[in-house]
């Protein structure tokens, strides 16, 4: 297989019949890390350590958005289901992405969806029971995915370096609000939200896996860490010295980090992925919970800001689950956040619009409170607006009303096309998970 030949050189954790626990033993894989693992507990599922019954999903039979609504329930054992789940076995994302997508516009569904289904069926048996039944489904389909190399022809953050060096590459938007350009670092994003949500679902079926199994995914997982995961992290997140260009998916990558330590066990790795996480989120948000480039994306400022808000608070969620310590101020800034959304998304993007820009023509930056804040990744066309809360972020007001002191107005159209938007949705592709199946 293609990520064994990948890893060559690579050292191994070794692997035993019953655990893949084990240090990190490669340079790339944050070897500088120096934050100890005190205190850390990993939760039974990833995300709790008990699932909360009164979270099982379903479908409603009206929904004809996502592909996964073809199938009512979710259970492994339909045939039809089973099918569409194991065809991403032939799919490319790589090259779905070159026809179709643009700055603008992802299309990752083929991906998040099957993803989300497996998920939620899976975290639904545990609640019924019935773990038995589609665990080796699940793990048969996992290993259908694993041994296609599904994802590792996907272009890498090594290759998008090499691109820029050279001289061939062009930045998303081309960092000047064009919607058509080609983004190439939503391949490799997308990649490391794949290999995340992966790991989670390897998680929620390890303790059925048999050697084979667990070494297959063990390789497999080690192959989308090295390649996607951990350097996406460290481009995007973790190293990012200038910590301006915002927040997004899979808490920036860092849920992605988490989901491989949880494989590992490795509490070392959970802990430098909640500091690094936390330390974005403090240096994002900033006065009036405006969050740092989400914020001020344009006419799609309001609704990205979702995106950051939806992602900084599942982190929060997590933390409590993992037992990290979230400080005071962390939390009065996801308020201030929170409450941000009490505004008039209309009047925010005309306040944007008016706010002086280093440069006219190019739109990269918008000065505010003295900052600069890039907006070189935001449309300005208002036929691309999108003034309303982030119908993705499905539990939006759910983490704010859980884990902050802000509060939702439900009565301003923000809220309310949300909440129509959001109504056949049934998880959040965002975070991978589901929060409101976390046992508090």
């Amino acid at each position: 297989m293609k990520f064994n030949s990948l890893l060559a050189g690579v050292a191994f954790i070794t692997l035993s019949a019953c655990n893949t626990t084990g240090s990190i033993t490669n340079a790339s894989d944050f070897s500088n890390i120096t934050s100890g693992d005190a205190n850390i507990t990993m939760p039974k599922y990833f995300f709790t350590d008990e699932v909360n019954k009164t979270c099982k999903m379903k479908k409603d039979n009206s929904n004809d958005f996502y592909s996964n609504s073809l199938y009512p329930k979710f259970d492994l054992a339909d045939p039809s289901a089973y099918k569409w789940l194991s065809s991403l076995a032939d799919y490319s994302w790589n090259e779905d992405h070159k026809k179709r997508s643009n700055s603008l516009d992802v299309y990752f569904h083929q991906l998040t969806d099957k993803m989300e289904f497996l998920t939620n069926t899976l975290t639904n048996s545990v609640i019924d029971g019935t773990m038995d039944t589609q665990a080796p489904l699940a793990i048969s389909l996992m290993m259908t995915w694993a041994e296609a190399d599904v994802i590792m022809d996907t272009t890498t953050v090594t290759e998008i370096k090499s691109a820029i060096k050279s001289g061939t590459f062009t930045k998303c938007y081309q960092g000047k609000g064009k919607e058509n350009a080609k983004c190439l670092w939503h391949s490799a994003q997308e990649a490391a939200r794949y290999a995340g949500q992966f790991a989670i679902n390897a998680n929620l079926v390890k303790p059925y896996m048999n050697y084979r199994q667990l070494t297959i995914t063990e390789n497999y997982l080690n192959a989308m860490y090295h390649k996607y995961i951990q350097p996406w992290y460290v481009t995007s997140g973790a190293g990012d010295t200038s910590i301006d260009r915002g927040f997004y998916q899979m808490g920036h990558g860092s849920i992605s980090v988490l989901a491989y330590a949880h494989w590992k066990n490795n509490k070392k790795l959970a802990k430098y992925a909640f500091n690094s996480a936390f330390k974005h989120i403090d240096a994002l948000v900033m006065e009036q919970g405006l969050i740092n480039n989400n914020s001020f994306r344009g006419v799609r400022g309001y609704w990205y800001h979702g995106t950051a808000l939806n992602n900084m608070l599942a982190m929060v969620a997590l933390a409590e689950e993992y037992n990290y310590p979230v400080t005071d101020e962390i939390y009065t800034k996801l308020t201030d956040a929170v409450n941000f959304m009490d505004r008039d998304a209309e009047e925010h993007l005309a306040w944007l619009e008016s706010l002086p820009r280093n440069s006219w023509s190019s739109k990269t930056y918008v000065k505010w409170n003295g900052k600069d804040i890039y907006v070189g990744n935001a449309s300005w066309d208002h036929k691309n607006a999108r003034n309303y809360m982030k119908n993705s972020a499905v539990f939006l007001d759910y983490l704010s009303e859980t884990y902050t002191k802000g509060t939702i107005n439900k009565d301003r159209k923000e809220y309310k096309i949300f909440n129509y938007k959001r109504k056949d949705s049934v998880s959040d592709q965002e975070l991978g998970f589901n929060p409101t199946c976390i046992t508090r």
